[in-house]
């Protein structure tokens, strides 16, 4: 440890009782006085002034800590509400969109409405160029009477063959003829009514043809399945589509729900009917919407990897159905936070 140094020697100054100067034996007591003030003096005050840092040092840390933990056992609890699970979950229609296709491979000719307009089930959504259908229902048309023609010329025949045939069989019968003669007539009726057969199994294929190109003529224009809005419109004149392409989707005028994925950890603590509250992902700080626990799933499925790296792990979860009381503040595929309430 580093010694204090003492303090240098210095002249006494002379004092005015003494003419000036002080009297020789008293300067050099209070001069040797000064130069033993030492180590023996210093060192005690200086660990005295150390402990007592020590202790005040120590006494704020015990006040502080006292403090905090006294902060903390006030806090107030009642601002987080209990909440048997939270879910992530979406808003949707009952029954979800209706995803209207073409049904045939056509040309679109004519689109009949736009996103946003309200449309009723029957209506004319999209209509493709009926030209080449057309064609296929003539030319079926054309082929059915064609068979039904060819069916009536076999048919006419038939009476006067079996007529000739009974002829014959009764002149065979009475020794006018040979029974060869008979019995070719016999195979010639035979033969007839065969052909008549053919002919109405062709006239029935034809007219099953006849049919389906109808049907193909009546889907060139796309109907609405449903009332409801045009949402998602993706086509427009001139495109070439096959069948089974989306064209469009129509939001169907059904309620509106929330599927919540919970996470299997908490399902045991769900029950059908329970109160829950709904705010949007975005806001979870927002005004609660009212909801009730409808149905609660029977599958677990992998639960949809969230926006956070640290979440996306495989967790599986059961979806579960919540209607909503005031739906009108939410849309079809808005993210939510389901809380349920115990």
């Amino acid at each position: 440890m580093r010694q204090p140094r003492s303090a240098p020697d210095q002249p006494c100054r002379p004092r005015p009782d003494h003419g000036g100067w002080t009297h020789p034996g008293r300067q050099a007591h209070r001069c040797a006085g000064r130069r033993n003030l030492g180590i023996s003096q210093l060192v005690p005050k200086l660990f005295t002034s150390f402990r007592l840092g020590i202790v005040a040092a120590l006494t704020g840390s015990l006040v502080l800590a006292a403090c905090s933990r006294q902060q903390q056992a006030e806090a107030p609890v009642a601002d987080q509400p209990p909440y048997a699970a939270v879910a992530r979950g979406r808003v949707d229609v009952e029954g979800g969109l209706v995803r209207v296709g073409a049904a045939v491979d056509g040309t679109v000719a004519r689109v009949a409405v736009r996103d946003g307009d309200q449309v009723r089930k029957g209506q004319a959504l999209i209509e493709f160029n009926p030209s080449a259908a057309q064609l296929a229902v003539d030319a079926a048309d054309a082929e059915l009477r064609q068979a039904q023609a060819q069916e009536r010329v076999l048919r006419s025949r038939l009476p006067g063959l079996k007529q000739r045939a009974q002829r014959l069989a009764e002149a065979a019968a009475g020794g006018a003829i040979d029974g060869q003669a008979a019995d070719d007539a016999r195979s010639a009726v035979a033969q007839a009514e065969a052909e008549v057969l053919a002919a109405q199994a062709t006239v029935d294929v034809a007219r099953q043809k006849l049919r389906a190109a109808q049907w193909t003529l009546e889907r060139q224009q796309v109907r609405s399945p449903v009332d409801g809005e045009v949402v998602g419109l993706e086509v427009q004149v001139g495109n070439a589509v096959t069948a089974q392409t989306e064209m469009l989707r129509v939001l169907p005028k059904r309620r509106l729900i929330v599927r919540a994925e919970v996470n299997e950890a908490y399902v045991g603590a769900l029950k059908p009917g329970m109160q829950a509250e709904i705010v949007e992902e975005s806001a979870p700080g927002g005004t609660p919407i009212p909801a009730r626990l409808e149905r609660i799933g029977s599958v677990f499925q992998v639960m949809s990897p969230s926006d956070d790296p640290q979440e996306r792990i495989s967790r599986r979860s059961v979806e579960s159905l919540l209607s909503i009381e005031n739906p009108e503040k939410l849309r079809v595929g808005q993210r939510v936070l389901v809380r349920f309430l115990p």
